[in-house]
């Protein structure tokens, strides 16, 4: 079971945002030569590059969660030892997983309540456009809440300094 569940954690996190990175690069090439070569616009193109620019966010930005190579502003972090920055992440992914857990529901039923509306040209629905946000909430639930467990054996002593500390710490050095 385990395994099935990291193969579509991959199959979201590195293959769909790769698809949809081509199909949006493909299609935003194929606008332009339509627009300016053949001078007949395409009308289904600049939806195909938004739904694809969106899906590319959302499962990209939890790969990079789960790698920890998200855009951080550690410049206090940092400088702190490592129980104390430990204590500091806690709170923040604490937040971050409140705040995420307050979004399940109302995402998932406004996903499933936009059911009837239909993009203009496409008509592709919008619950297939916006599903994604509640992977990507859950996935950032998940990933937050490893990293407080992370920290919560920082603080008990049983993990001499967490991995994103160490990893900042030597960037700084």
């Amino acid at each position: 079971m385990k395994k099935i569940l990291l193969a579509v954690r991959q199959v979201f996190e590195v293959i769909v945002p790769i698809v949809t990175f081509l199909i949006m690069f493909l299609t935003f090439i194929l606008q332009v030569f339509f627009r300016y070569v053949v001078n007949h616009p395409l009308t289904w193109s600049q939806e195909v590059i938004v739904v694809a620019f969106v899906w590319t966010v959302l499962f990209g930005a939890c790969y990079t969660m789960r790698k920890r190579s998200h855009v951080k502003f550690t410049m206090i972090y940092d400088k702190l030892k490592p129980r104390n920055a430990a204590l500091f992440r806690m709170i923040g992914n604490l937040l971050i997983a409140a705040t995420f857990l307050f979004l399940i529901i109302p995402s998932y039923k406004y996903s499933f309540f936009v059911s009837f509306q239909k993009t203009g040209v496409l008509r592709v629905s919008y619950t297939y456009i916006f599903l994604p946000f509640v992977y990507f909430v859950c996935a950032i639930i998940v990933y937050s809440i490893v990293d407080i467990l992370e920290d919560v054996k920082v603080l008990s002593g049983k993990l001499e300094d967490s991995k994103d500390h160490k990893m900042s710490m030597e960037v700084v050095k």
